[in-house]
This record gives structure tokens, C-alpha cells and sequence, in this order.
């Protein structure tokens, strides 16, 4: 028994404690900001000659390959001169985090300043890493909207939910403030095509020009916000960089060209090859970045909004959306404003995940349950199969039999505007988490990512979504060169069906 109450008195205290508990802000901490004119030499220094060439016209080149976007991110670490500002929601501590984390740790070694800010709701397993990177003098780490307890997170998620709930979606990478990389892709090793159960089709921008300062103002306002706490307030800062560089000494070696496909290291020529090929590819055009400001986190409503001004251009159009996106979770107002467009003559069409590659069940279930009204209100529907051919050319030949999933958030607008970013078509990315994307005003780049779209909904990639004249849903593909449909959600179980339908009848559709 009276274990028993000192049992039930520690759960108390700690109940106490937690709900007491003021979030972890107002940490002391240095005020910083981007750097204000990017270097004069090296690749800096070429970007602003390139981009006084193009006067008041900013460079745009798609990534939509994951060897490129590897290259490209290390390019940047390598690159960089004077400042490094890295702005992630998930980085993990497997190849590619670990890669990327060495090739900024060298970028610090060489006197670049390094800024990472981190979202903290991955961060349980990988505050190792950050202390890692934390403990160089020339890194900078801090960790948005943390949970105070470190080891009760789930217990501090529950009793400081509303603060918690706010998480920081943003994804973004900026070298000198001269270049920046911009879109899906998280550090970790499923957004490279290098996991072994599920790999994602995904999408950046590389971008220069004055575009960048605005990308760089967007990650000022959150680095220097309340909610980014320095990591050793929080972490155990331990002097663990040696440690870490013998863990990617061993890593390197222990890689082989069949389980990864990418060169580890690049002399300066084959990154200069790179460089060659992104500045080749630049559309230069006007673009605007959007993204949800961290007032809007605070305060719902206020401040600017990223689901604001993509209503308002999708209200603009005239003739043609093509959307894809992970998740598609529609509530009355957005049923509502695709109806009202397809009234309009605008074509709707759209590709998500299906349920057998959706890696958010609850998302999978708020989108089905909405499906039937999607496609009776005009909407043309597609989903990804799981054994996608276009993302299978880019993985690792280890994972060629892995799960394929969508992590692409991207849209285009009348063949003349196009947007690619973090943000999902889903009620948590327009109310809730902080999320940043770039609209590009140029037909030609808008040509590129419509025909990344496009490659996604052919059949070896992606079932046609329909109903038939009963009015249940209906997959159409071709399957070993013959036309197939499926009368359910394909290569799926009935218990992932039966599950599926019953999370759909629950109230969350807010939280997704």
C-alpha cells in the first residue's frame, strides 16, 4: 500500500511540475540575421555576376531527382563561404543525416557560420546529433517549440498541447545568402531513395537571386523567435565531435556502390560539373515566397498565411489545377472552392497517396472520407501505386522493392504558375505547423513541373480514381501491360480497410 501512494504522490508531482511548467522560451540567446551582401568570390561571387545579368529577375531550377538533390545539398555545405543557414523538420541520424551533418561540420571547420535550426517533435532519438553539431564553436543549433521534458515527452505533448501541437514544417537550405534550396525533401534517408522499406517522390527549387534574401528574412523570423531554443539549454552538450567523425569514418567505409548509389565525396570539378548544369537550367522570372509567419503560429488568423495566398491564386484561375501532394485532406470550405472552380470550367486534377502508400493513416482515412464528394464535385483523382516505375529508377538497388510514397507538394496554375514548397493540402499545414514554398510566375517553369506532375499520374505510376455508375469508387492501371481495375483500395488488406474506415469516423480532421 504504501508504495502504492508514493507511486500515485510521484505521478502527482510530476503532473504538477508538468502542467506548472512555462514553455521553454525566452532562453537567453544572441540575436542574429542573414548575412547582408553575399561574398564577391568563389561560387557566391559568380551567382551575383550571373544575377546582374538578369536584373531584378531572380534563377529558378527544379530538382526532381534524388541524386541531384543530394549533390546539390552537399554543394551548398562546400560551397559556402561566410554563412550557412539550415532549416529542417526532420533530421535523421542514419546515411544522409549523418553525411550532410559531416559535410556542414567541415563547412564550419573552414569559419562558416552555421545556423540549424531543428523542429523538435523527430528530435527524441537524435539529440546525440544535435549536440554534435552544438558542441563546434562556429554551429549554432537550435530546436523549435521543444518539449521541456525530454525523457516525458508524451506526457508533456498531453498536458501542453496547444503549444506543442505548433510544429515547424519548413524545409529549407541557404548558402551566403546567394543561394537556396527550397521544398519536400527532409534530411533523412528515405527522401534519397536510400531506405529500405519505403522511399518518397519528392521535389526542391534551387533558387538565387533577390528571391533568396526573402527566404533568408523567413528563416530569421523563426531562428530568432521565442520558440527556437538554443540546443544546450535543453541537450547534454558533450564534446562528441571526434566521436561523430569516426562514426562517418566507419559509415563511409562501410558503404558500397550497390546500397549507395551516390559519390560520398566530390572533388571540385564534378561539383563544379553540377553547378554548370543547375546555372544551364535557371528560369529566370519573378517568384514570391509564402509561408505561414510564426505570428500565425502564435495567434491563428493573424500574420501572413501560406494557405491565404495560394486561395487567392487558385481563385484566379482560368482553365487548369494540376495538384500533388502527400496528403489531400479537404474540408466544407476547400470542397467547396473546387466545386466552385469546376462551376468556373477550371479542371481539377490531383495525385496523393493511395492507402497502400500513405505513411499517415489518419490523413490516408480524413482524405477517403471525402473521395466520393471530390469525385461527384468534378475533381480528377489519382493515386499513387506502391510500385510506382518513376520512383524505382532513382532509389538505391537495395530498396528497388521498396514501398513508394508521395512527399511532393507542388501545384500548377494555368500552365503559367507554379508552386513548390512543404506545404500539404491538408488543414494542419494551412492552420496549424509553419510551412514556407515558392510561386514561380514563368510558363516555362511551369512547363517543368507540369511535366514531373504529369509523369506521376501515368499508369505504371498511378491508379485512376472513378466511380462507377453505382457510385463506389473504382482504380483503373495497367497492370503487365493490361488494363486493370479494382473494385477496393489496391494491394491493401481488408483489415487495413476495415481500420482505415473507422479512423475516418472519428473527429480529428482538424489535426490532420
Amino acid at each position: 500500500m504504501t508504495s502504492i501512494v508514493v507511486r500515485l504522490m510521484s505521478l502527482g508531482i510530476v503532473l504538477f511540475l508538468a502542467s506548472c511548467a512555462s514553455p521553454p522560451v525566452n532562453q537567453p540567446k544572441e540575436f542574429s540575421s542573414a548575412l547582408r551582401t553575399a561574398p564577391n568570390s568563389g561560387v557566391a561571387g559568380d551567382i551575383r555576376k550571373l544575377v546582374a545579368r538578369h536584373p531584378g529577375k531572380s534563377g529558378f531550377a527544379l530538382i526532381d531527382n534524388n541524386r541531384a538533390a543530394f549533390t546539390d545539398r552537399i554543394a551548398l555545405a562546400d560551397y559556402a563561404q561566410k554563412t550557412l543557414d539550415v532549416q529542417y523538420y526532420i533530421w535523421s541520424a542514419d546515411t544522409i543525416g549523418k553525411i550532410l551533418a559531416d559535410h556542414v561540420i567541415q563547412a564550419a571547420d573552414r569559419g562558416v557560420r552555421v545556423r540549424c535550426l531543428v523542429d523538435d517533435m523527430y528530435l527524441k532519438s537524435r539529440d546525440e546529433g544535435a549536440a554534435v553539431l552544438a558542441a563546434h564553436p562556429n554551429i549554432e543549433v537550435r530546436v523549435f517549440n521543444p518539449h521541456r521534458f525530454r525523457s516525458l515527452r508524451t506526457l508533456n505533448f498531453a498536458l501542453d498541447f496547444t503549444r506543442l501541437n505548433h510544429r515547424m514544417h519548413n524545409k529549407t537550405m541557404i548558402m551566403d545568402n546567394a543561394c537556396a534550396i527550397i521544398g519536400g525533401r527532409n534530411m533523412a534517408d528515405e527522401y534519397f531513395g536510400l531506405n529500405d522499406d519505403f522511399n518518397m517522390r519528392d521535389l526542391d527549387i534551387v533558387a538565387v537571386g533577390p528571391i533568396v534574401p526573402k527566404v533568408s528574412n523567413v528563416f530569421d523570423e523563426f531562428w530568432n523567435s521565442e520558440a527556437a531554443v538554443p540546443a544546450e539549454n535543453l541537450l547534454k552538450n558533450q564534446e562528441v565531435i571526434d566521436n561523430f567523425r569516426q562514426q562517418v569514418a566507419i559509415l563511409r567505409k562501410s558503404l558500397t556502390a550497390d546500397r549507395y548509389p551516390f559519390p560520398l565525396t566530390m572533388d571540385v570539378g564534378q561539383i563544379k560539373s553540377r553547378w554548370n548544369e543547375v546555372e544551364r537550367a535557371f528560369v529566370w522570372a519573378d517568384g514570391e515566397v509564402f509561408h505561414n509567419s510564426y505570428e500565425s503560429l502564435k495567434h491563428p488568423g493573424h500574420g501572413e498565411s501560406i494557405n491565404r495566398s495560394l486561395t487567392r491564386e487558385l481563385l484566379a484561375a482560368k482553365h487548369e489545377v494540376r495538384f500533388e501532394a502527400a496528403y489531400y485532406v479537404t474540408r466544407r470550405r476547400g470542397i467547396e472552392l473546387g466545386r466552385k472552380m469546376v462551376d468556373n470550367g477550371v479542371k481539377i486534377r490531383v495525385l496523393t497517396n493511395s492507402l497502400a502508400t500513405n505513411d499517415v493513416g489518419a490523413a490516408q482515412a480524413g482524405y477517403a472520407r471525402t473521395r466520393k464528394t471530390l469525385l461527384r464535385g468534378g475533381v480528377e483523382l489519382y493515386e499513387l501505386r506502391p510500385d510506382a516505375a518513376a520512383l524505382r529508377a532513382q532509389v538505391a538497388p537495395h530498396a528497388k522493392q521498396a514501398r513508394t510514397a508521395i512527399h511532393t507538394k507542388a501545384l500548377v496554375i494555368d500552365g503559367r504558375k507554379s508552386f513548390v514548397g512543404s506545404y500539404n493540402l491538408d488543414p494542419r499545414s494551412a492552420n496549424i505547423n509553419s510551412e514556407v514554398g515558392l510561386m514561380v510566375n514563368s510558363e516555362e517553369f511551369a512547363r517543368r513541373v507540369a511535366a514531373y506532375l504529369d509523369q506521376g499520374v501515368r499508369p505504371e505510376n498511378s491508379y485512376r480514381v472513378s466511380l462507377d455508375e453505382h457510385g463506389h469508387p473504382r482504380w483503373q492501371t495497367i497492370i503487365n501491360g493490361q488494363p486493370r481495375t479494382l473494385s477496393h483500395d489496391p494491394e491493401t488488406t481488408t483489415f487495413q480497410r476495415l481500420t482505415n474506415r473507422l479512423i475516418g469516423y472519428l473527429p480529428i480532421t482538424s489535426q490532420l
